[in-house]
């Protein structure tokens, strides 16, 4: 552990991005083998900060990276901040020059990005949020972004809250809020080519946030919302889909050790998305506080779910990867990928079978909010390092 925080120490201190310029790998403890590279680091291109990590693998082969570009400060929607990303064709060792995806303009910022490509085609879609954030009286605009040429260009944002939320009770929309976002990270393709993504709700004069799955079957140009919110009080959730077709869903606990025994929520769909089960804590996983990211892996002919959060504490650090072989029963952390200050996450099954994650790593010591910010870490980890149990 040593050697591996000198060489992060040094990678941190030699590393600096323009706008032409190449990231190169940095190479921790040669005993590990993983490979480590710098994706986003505070003050590259003018910003601020950069958080709200979100990782893909585009039809090409390529990886892209996408990102919070937040201008002015570290905070959260409203404020000027540009969705951007990075791509890497030789397997996250370089990077290459920032892309703007959506770019901030009079109505405001974008943020929260998620992320999802279409298997068929090779679209990619953005799902982000414009303008106002979660504690505004008014929603801001959930908003699609696409690119067609694997992540190189991006088509102009489309608001969908016509589609899908209002403000107005009487209104045609399913969702009636103050305010919403989209969960960031990952978005998520089932295998009949529906996307999907969950939404964070707020409505005046309540504390709780429900949390609705939101839909699309034609690529995401026209969406649906599920009949009925996966829990009544959540924050940011990912789904995943099982082999046999449910839906499982994993919700961030708002509360922390304060509710809901201390762990992870988690609901179930068997139709899709269109109705949930109740939430419930699951056994095992402790509620961090935190986004995290969640996939379904084959290794040897077994279908493996892989979880990426926090460890648990009082502050966010020491971000692992936690491994259930039971769909989300019960879970075992199988590797630590940095013992450091760390929040949100993004994993990616790489075209090699490797995993790929991005990491928030907090630039100095931990503490109840990150205010100095984090730098944004690419790590390549193989089978072997990912799925055994931490001894």
């Amino acid at each position: 552990m040593i050697l591996r925080s000198l060489l992060a120490a040094t990678a941190l201190m030699a590393t600096t991005a323009t706008f032409a310029q190449i990231t190169k790998a940095q190479y921790i403890a040669p005993d590990t083998k993983e490979v480590r590279s710098l994706v986003y680091s505070p003050g590259d291109e003018g910003s601020k900060q950069y958080r709200i990590p979100a990782l893909v693998v585009t039809k090409d082969g390529a990886l892209l990276a996408v990102a919070d570009k937040r201008i002015n400060n570290i905070n959260d929607l409203p404020g000027k901040i540009d969705v951007v990303a990075r791509r890497s064709t030789d397997g996250g060792l370089t990077w290459g020059p920032h892309i703007m995806i959506a770019e901030h303009d009079s109505i405001g910022g974008y943020g929260d990005p998620a992320v999802v490509v279409d298997r068929k085609s090779g679209e990619i879609i953005v799902i982000s949020t414009h303008g106002n954030g979660l504690w505004q009286t008014t929603p801001g605009h959930i908003s699609v972004s696409r690119s067609t040429d694997n992540g190189l260009t991006w088509q102009p944002a489309v608001d969908i809250n016509p589609q899908i939320l209002t403000t107005d009770s009487l209104g045609k929309q399913p969702i009636k809020c103050c305010s919403a976002f989209a969960t960031s990270g990952r978005a998520l393709q089932l295998k009949n080519g529906r996307i999907i993504f969950a939404l964070i709700t707020r409505q005046p004069g309540v504390e709780n946030f429900p949390v609705y799955a939101i839909y699309s079957d034609d690529k995401g140009r026209t969406w649906h919302v599920s009949k009925n919110p996966a829990t009544l009080d959540g924050d940011e959730s990912k789904i995943v889909e099982l082999a046999d077709g449910t839906l499982l869903m994993s919700i961030r606990n708002r509360w922390g050790s304060g509710r809901h025994n201390g762990k992870r929520i988690f609901a179930t769909s068997r139709d899709h998305g269109k109705t949930w089960s109740a939430p419930a804590p699951g056994e095992s996983l402790h509620a961090a506080a935190c986004n995290g990211s969640i996939i379904r892996y084959t290794h040897g002919g077994k279908n493996i779910l892989l979880h990426s959060l926090p460890a648990p504490g009082k502050y966010r650090e020491d971000i692992t990867v936690y491994r259930s072989d039971d769909n989300g029963s019960t879970w075992a952390p199988t590797h630590l990928v940095s013992r450091a200050p760390g929040a949100y996450s993004s994993m990616a099954e790489l075209p090699d079978g490797s995993l790929g994650i991005l990491t928030e790593e907090g630039i100095h010591n931990c503490g109840e909010r990150q205010s100095e910010g984090y730098r944004i870490w690419f790590t390549r980890l193989t089978p072997d390092q990912f799925l055994s149990p931490i001894e």
